[in-house]
């Protein structure tokens, strides 16, 4: 390999390089009599290791832009629909609905993500994420539920009858009684 300076234009050759020879590891010091002989010298830190961001699993199935169901689907691991979808979605894993799905359907799943259209009740065993542009017409039952700015959700939430923080109880409203009256029991119970 020939090196030309471009200032003279005269051909210049490349000075030998020397080779490095790797080093053979050293054994690691006993910190116990190092920390007995120096007890003023403090521990080097190690870096802290950056954990990996969790990655989204890879899908076992896809339903295309375009595609159309009927009937019951039921899937072991993470689901994307992209779709049209009448009947019933049934998943053991992540189902994310597409901003291009149009479903009809009531929906199960241990993580369900929707971005698209759904028309049907919803049930996630661990949470519950509905990210603009979802429209959900529906129920939804739920232990935790993301919503962002820009989605429209019409119908009933319930997310478990456990004991919360304070005493109170998560009671639904029934339509027997007057909306006032109750409200005021809740309070009355939550001051006492």
């Amino acid at each position: 390999m020939a090196w030309f300076d471009r200032t003279t234009g005269s051909k210049k050759t490349p000075e030998p390089q020397p080779e490095k020879i790797p080093e053979a590891p050293k054994p690691a010091p006993d910190p116990a009599p190092a920390a007995a002989a120096a007890p003023d010298v403090k521990p080097i830190l190690a870096k802290q290791a950056i954990p990996p961001k969790p990655t989204e699993p890879e899908p076992v199935a896809y339903l295309y832009k375009g595609s159309r169901v009927t009937g019951q689907l039921s899937f072991q691991g993470a689901v994307r629909i992209d779709g049209s979808v009448d009947g019933e979605i049934q998943c053991q894993g992540t189902l994310t609905i597409g901003e291009g799905a149009d479903i009809r359907a009531k929906i199960s799943g241990h993580v369900v993500v929707l971005r698209g259209k759904v028309e049907g009740n919803v049930i996630a065993k661990e949470r519950l994420e509905l990210i603009a542009p979802a429209r959900l017409i529906g129920n939804v039952d739920t232990p935790r539920l993301l919503v962002t700015e820009g989605v429209v959700f019409d119908g009933n939430c319930a997310m478990g009858t456990t004991k919360q923080k304070g005493g109170l109880t998560s009671q639904g409203v029934s339509a027997d009684k007057p909306a006032a009256a109750q409200i005021a029991k809740l309070q009355a119970d939550s001051n006492s």
